[in-house]
């Protein structure tokens, strides 16, 4: 090797240091961020690969290093609780399943801006459990948690009209469309099962006005909704 071949290494060896420590300074989560992206990519790639198990013994190391971060993340933290009970869920561990959607729900709900699309899913999915079991007062308890989420604050403000017309309009979309309309029909299913039919009947009311509304008279899930009440007038 060549003096000058030997300076060209040197030299380049001692510029990757400097950038590196550059990166590092200006930069001081890159190479922790990098390091996440490497992990949930074979995350991803176990979990393509059916490999279900070894996902989840991947995420819980996630986990116990998060722990471990004195500022952790609580967002992330409840998301992989999230996919951790999506595993479980395909492994078909039910118990494990739910344990995580709860570990997942409890710290959504503690968030600054919480995200309330996958709160409700995950009450549904614990509703849905919990039906699966028999155990309808739970999943009544779920159900009625997410519907709660799903159609928000209902209470008037003194803002004005422009706040309150825009109030008016949220308030429908939250009460007219169709995962809303889902939930009071599941609710008024739970009801009926428990034989308290008054409550039934007045969550399948309000599932089929929406449903007209949203899907109109003539579709199936309204006619559905349309036959529930006729068979609870019998």
């Amino acid at each position: 090797m060549t003096n000058r071949q030997s300076n060209i290494i040197f030299y380049s060896i001692i510029s990757l240091i400097i950038y590196a420590l550059f990166i590092h300074y200006t930069y001081p989560d890159f190479f922790e961020n990098f390091t996440k992206i490497k992990e949930e990519l074979s995350i991803k790639e176990a979990i393509n690969n059916g490999e279900h198990t070894k996902a989840l013994s991947m995420y819980q190391l996630l986990l116990d290093e998060n722990s471990e971060n004195k500022n952790k993340d609580d967002t992330e933290v409840a998301s992989i609780y999230e996919e951790m009970a999506n595993l479980h869920s395909l492994l078909g561990n039910k118990a494990e399943e739910k344990k995580y959607y709860l570990e997942s729900i409890t710290l959504k709900e503690q968030l600054k801006k919480p995200d309330i699309l996958s709160i409700v899913t995950i009450y549904d999915k614990l509703g849905s459990l919990a039906e699966k079991e028999k155990q309808y007062d739970e999943a009544q308890k779920y159900y009625e948690k997410s519907l709660s989420h799903k159609l928000g604050n209902t209470t008037e403000t003194d803002e004005g009209l422009f706040v309150g017309m825009q109030q008016s309009r949220e308030q429908y979309l939250r009460l007219n469309n169709e995962m809303t309309i889902a939930t009071m029909k599941k609710l008024g299913e739970i009801h009926d099962i428990k034989r308290e039919y008054d409550i039934s009947k007045t969550y399948y009311e309000k599932a089929l006005a929406a449903s007209k509304l949203t899907f109109g008279e003539d579709d199936p899930k309204t006619l559905d909704l349309m036959n529930l009440m006729n068979r609870l007038a019998l």
